[in-house]
């Protein structure tokens, strides 16, 4: 099953929601507002995820059980991690330019061993020139 795509419709409608961010037709990313608001009705009150979506603006049906599932997860995981909520993406991984040694040992291996690949395609594609620039010289 994939994510719902929305209508322009359904577009408009969210993003004049004050607790939307912004919002593309497979995307919407909340304000640190409704995830602290979210959260604390969800996890201290005991409040259904759907009661507290419809009531923060937004129609469940539209927005989609998978994605009011996921928000869920995703806030489980900050509060797991010791995150503060945030209203924009994280920095992926491989473009962090900090030390490494803050990773766990099976991330940093993992993440040495995707350097060490995309290392020896460069090399190839640059051999490959190599090889292509000698054989026009040679045929002058």
């Amino acid at each position: 099953m994939s994510w719902k795509t929305f209508t322009e419709e359904e577009l408009r409608e969210i993003r004049s929601n004050p607790y939307v961010k912004s919002a593309t037709q497979k995307m919407i990313r909340f304000t640190i507002a409704f995830k602290e608001e979210f959260w604390m009705r969800y996890h201290e009150k005991g409040e259904s995820p759907r009661k507290i979506i419809t009531e923060m603006g937004f129609d469940p049906d539209v927005i989609g059980d998978k994605r009011i599932n996921g928000i869920i997860l995703h806030l489980r995981e900050a509060v797991a991690l010791g995150e503060e909520f945030r209203d924009v993406r994280k920095t992926p991984e491989n473009r962090v330019n900090e030390n490494d040694s803050h990773l766990p040992t099976s991330k940093a291996i993992l993440k040495m061993q995707h350097k060490i690949a995309y290392m020896e395609q460069e090399l190839a594609f640059i051999k490959k020139i190599i090889k292509a620039d000698n054989e026009a010289r040679r045929k002058k």
